[in-house]
């Protein structure tokens, strides 16, 4: 694969527009225009936008937005979920999670993207106006559909000759054309607005009796002449402005296409873009041997997991350069992950086809590669609708990493999960411990009781002369066997010690507690019975419901301490659709992105009255 044209930018380019994937077709996007400067809400040092929060109430998901009835209460759960999203990117930047690889690489490639999108507004969308007079013969050359009589031709310099041994009409349906010159007649109806532009300039020029140039498209040359004219009925019975719009809207396509063209071929044209064969056979054929073990696909998309199984493969190559895209040098590894954020997809019957396939989907990325590298010097990232999109994306990773980082700081000690699961089935049977244990009432009085120990006076000897628990003094501090859940923090610390190792001093309620192990039941959890598979599965649940409540009481925290105002008058003003959707935004030369980032639902922190502390990770 070299860089050497455009047609893979065109077959992927569209509009620089937004795809709406809605809960009901043919609904299209609606927003309340408000003052870019409006803001409707602060959490901390950061200002929510009407603008930005009208983005992210259109263009998400929720359920139940369908009723309008609760359309006040949806606005308000998502205002509050974006401003605490607000007060964890403030937090995490605190935290220096700002300069974090993957916040940085997030933002930066998200920079990336938006700048190429600019470059193709500024560069194709802005230099294909369309004329008034363009428009008038469109409107005019719409209502009516040619009927043609062609030759193709396969080789220009045959569709040259044939076309000068044709002096009039009478030539082109008399002319014998010998077989040598590869070349076929037929017949074809011409409508407006679907066939090949130069064929149709070419068409609509022509008096009935003339007879074509040669003309190029598609993979051959034509000539030919209209045989008659009759009128367009579909588009004849448009409305005038239902008509205006769709002819408009064809005529800018196609000066989009021709102008895409024409800048892609120059921008490209000595740039650095190329695939390494060898790096690109080794991925061909694991990817060919991942796709072909998907026996029930119609259509095989690479998956996280056909990805892994991917590396597996590559293992050896990994690292191995596989494509050049100006300054940047991608990987094997690189790509597999490009490939699976895109869900490159394969129908089953055409997977010989994937070589092929693999060298123009790299085509595609190095050259929407090199159009960002460009976008990007020109400064295109910098400019104040970029910055804006930007920092919305940036403040949204900065939470996500919050987020990562306060579940990271969560820890779960079995007893926890056994009383998970004793809750949830009363039949489990908990782990039991017994301890020998010393009670004083202070660390001066342990620390006597250690001397002792340490003189070699038993356990048993030292509880029976410094124990303030009187049971405790006439068994020598033996307890009896208790669940490993109750007597928090002695039942967890227990369940990590081995039989006859000793923990302590630990301040308590009540005074102070050394003590040893010295029984234990229930035999340890096999690893693969059924217990130790609800043990693991509880152990997860438990981490993420302490994950959650510690990101609950942060929050509380955050807003106490940095300020959350909601201007309610403002919200309830702004009008918004009852339409859940799913939006992306179609970029300039290929390629899509979600709009906006979603809005993780945070609600339960504004029930905790008085966060006693924050938890941090």
């Amino acid at each position: 694969m070299k860089i050497h044209g455009n047609a893979m930018l065109r077959r992927h380019s569209a509009l620089s527009t937004v795809l709406l994937v809605c809960a009901l077709s043919g609904v299209s996007h609606a927003q309340t225009v408000s003052s870019p400067g409006a803001v409707i809400a602060r959490a901390g040092d950061i200002f929510v936008s009407e603008r930005e929060f009208l983005e992210r109430y259109e263009m998400l998901p929720a359920f139940g937005r369908h009723r309008r009835s609760q359309t006040e209460t949806a606005k308000l759960e998502l205002l509050y979920s974006i401003i605490a999203e607000k007060l964890l990117a403030q937090d995490a930047a605190a935290k220096g999670l700002d300069t974090s690889f993957p916040v940085r690489r997030g933002a930066a490639e998200i920079a990336k993207l938006l700048a190429r999108d600019e470059l193709y507004r500024e560069e194709v969308l802005q230099k294909s106006g369309v004329s008034k007079k363009e428009l008038e013969r469109g409107l005019a050359a719409s209502q009516i559909e040619l009927l043609l009589r062609y030759v193709f031709f396969t080789r220009e310099e045959d569709a040259q000759f044939i076309r000068k041994q044709m002096r009039r009409f009478d030539d082109f349906e008399g002319l014998r054309i010998d077989s040598s010159f590869h070349a076929v007649r037929d017949t074809a109806t011409l409508i407006w607005g679907d066939a090949d532009p130069g064929i149709e300039a070419a068409a609509y020029r022509l008096k009935r009796g003339e007879i074509s140039p040669v003309t190029k498209a598609g993979s051959g040359w034509y000539v030919f002449t209209v045989s008659s004219v009759r009128k367009n009925f579909a588009y004849a019975s448009m409305a005038s402005d239902v008509l205006r719009d769709r002819v408009m809207q064809t005529l800018r396509r196609r000066k989009e296409h021709a102008r895409l063209d024409e800048f892609a071929a120059a921008e490209l044209r000595g740039g650095t873009g190329y695939a390494v064969a060898r790096s690109l056979r080794v991925l061909a054929s694991a990817l060919t041997q991942v796709y072909r073990e998907a026996a029930h696909d119609s259509v095989v998309y690479l998956t996280a997991d056909r990805a892994a199984a991917l590396e597996r493969i590559c293992a050896p190559s990994l690292q191995d350069t596989i494509a050049v895209a100006g300054d940047q040098f991608w990987s094997i590894g690189d790509v597999i992950g490009r490939l699976m954020r895109q869900g490159f997809g394969v129908v089953r019957t055409a997977l010989p086809s994937i070589p092929v396939r693999l060298d123009a989907e790299l085509m595609g990325l190095v050259q929407r590669e090199l159009m960002a590298q460009r976008a990007l010097r020109r400064g295109l990232d910098t400019i104040a609708t970029v910055r804006r999109q930007v920092e919305m994306w940036r403040e949204s990773l900065l939470a996500l990493s919050e987020r990562d980082a306060i579940r990271g700081g969560v820890t779960v000690s079995d007893p926890e999960v056994w009383a998970y699961l004793k809750w949830q089935d009363s039949s489990i049977v908990v782990p039991q411990v017994q301890i020998r244990e010393l009670r004083t009432r202070s660390f001066e009085e342990m620390q006597g009781a250690l001397d002792d120990l340490q003189h070699g006076m038993s356990l048993g000897e030292v509880v029976r002369k410094w124990s303030v628990d009187p049971s405790a003094r006439s068994s020598g501090g033996l307890s009896s066997y208790f669940p490993v859940t109750e007597r928090a923090p002695i039942g967890g610390i227990a369940t990590r010690l081995a039989l006859g190792e000793r923990y302590g001093p630990l301040a308590v309620r009540g005074g102070v507690v050394y003590f040893e192990l010295t029984g234990r039941k229930s035999a340890p959890v096999d690893r693969d019975s059924s217990t130790a598979i609800r043990f693991a599965k509880a152990r997860e649940e438990v981490t993420e419901k302490k994950g959650r409540r510690a990101i609950t009481l942060s929050l509380a925290g955050l807003g106490k301490e940095k300020g959350v105002d909601v201007y309610f008058d403002r919200l309830k003003m702004l009008d918004v659709t009852t339409i859940p959707m799913m939006t992306y935004r179609i970029l300039g030369f290929g390629g899509r992105m979600l709009a906006v980032p979603f809005v993780v639902p945070e609600l339960d922190w504004l029930d905790v009255n008085e966060p006693d502390q924050r938890i941090q990770p």
